[in-house]
């Protein structure tokens, strides 16, 4: 696959590479960074873009999860970083997760925002496939991303008691930059009925992790708590009057609970070269 893109927060000698949702950009992390900074400064951000979630790029097709965890262990090698963590939130955390299975050496901390282990169910898995592809279908049309992106604004998995309405403006003018037709073969690829489920992976992974999900958000409460159980060194904090959303609603509430779980983990991480990159 192509280089990644990414921009860099910080100049510490520890390394967290976050990864933002679908539609998403490294922006989503920027008050989560600020924050975060300040609490933990010895360490830098490496805010990474999705790929497909930059301009469109003619024939370009998505990578496999696999395909996409090899790109983040490179990527931190050719850095000369040793090690780093992975914060992912929603769909990031989902590919972060395959990520820091397949190479627990080099990620021996993640940390999950409001995401998943993915769906076991076969007949679960087949439903919510079809429900992608048919949403991929419509990214494909003529004239239908608008809409398409007022209606994933207002999905019921966003109601949250703490979301600024105020925010959809932004939203939607910082959404409408991503190209459809690349949307669509990222909602194919890494759909959660595309992406294989990771539950029996989870007792394997030596290192620690921190799961986060907001009070409002019953869905990703209760995969986290599954997961917190499935995994040897975990830790599990919900997010007071917050929804699914948190990097959103609730960044500096997040960005103390990371930096203090990662100042924790501190022994966890070496780095060949701090001034790389």
């Amino acid at each position: 696959m192509d280089h990644l893109n990414w921009h860099e927060c910080g100049d510490g000698d520890r390394v967290l590479i976050c990864l933002h949702g679908f539609l998403g950009e490294s922006r989503d992390w920027k008050e989560f960074a600020d924050s975060f900074l300040t609490h933990a400064p010895g360490w830098r951000l490496a805010l990474v873009e999705l790929p497909g979630h930059g301009k469109a790029k003619p024939g370009w097709t998505c990578p496999s999860a696999g395909e996409f965890s090899t790109a983040l262990r490179d990527f931190v090698s050719s850095k000369g970083w040793g090690t780093a963590a992975l914060a992912g939130y929603s769909l990031g955390g989902r590919l972060g997760l395959h990520a820091a299975l397949s190479s627990p050496t080099r990620f021996p901390a993640f940390i999950g925002i409001s995401t998943t282990a993915g769906i076991e169910d076969p007949e679960q898995r087949a439903i919510r496939l079809a429900s992608d592809l048919a949403q991929s279908q419509r990214l494909r049309g003529d004239g239908g991303f608008s809409q398409f992106l007022r209606e994933w604004w207002n999905q019921p998995v966003f109601d949250s008691p703490a979301r600024d309405e105020g925010k959809f403006e932004e939203f939607f003018a910082s959404r409408l930059q991503r190209d459809p037709v690349q949307m669509a073969t990222c909602l194919e690829a890494w759909s959660p009925g595309a992406l294989p489920a990771q539950w029996a992976a989870l007792p394997s992974y030596p290192g620690r992790v921190l799961l986060l999900s907001g009070e409002f958000d019953t869905k990703y409460n209760a995969y986290a708590l599954q997961m917190q159980a499935s995994f040897r060194q975990s830790h599990r904090l919900c997010i007071s009057g917050a929804g699914h959303q948190l990097l959103m609603e609730k960044p500096r509430e997040v960005a103390i609970a990371v930096a203090s779980f990662l100042n924790r983990q501190a022994t966890s991480f070496s780095i060949s070269n701090a001034r790389s990159g």
